[in-house]
């Protein structure tokens, strides 16, 4: 009888959320990850000035931009501007 009120109140706390509830926590991780980056960020840019390396701050690392897969444009060849005929 136990699994099934486990079961019952995991339904509901469900529909309350409108949510499963892994989804739930990997967002709230999700946020609390993002919180202690950028907490670390600011504490290293704010010591950045002063020299001090802040302990337990890890290294930031700058991610290359890749761009995303550019589809081909419907315009395979374009004409110049100036051959536009509108006047």
């Amino acid at each position: 009888m136990k699994e099934h009120e486990a079961y019952m109140m995991r339904k509901v706390l469900e529909n309350v959320i409108g949510k499963p509830i892994e989804q739930q926590f990997e967002e709230i991780e999700l946020e609390e990850v993002r919180a202690r980056r950028k907490a670390e960020i600011e504490a290293e840019m704010k010591n950045k000035g002063k020299g001090a390396q802040v302990e337990g701050v890890s290294e930031v690392t700058e991610r290359a931009i890749v761009p995303s897969i550019v589809s081909e444009s419907p315009i395979q060849d374009p004409c110049p501007i100036s051959s536009v005929s509108g006047r």
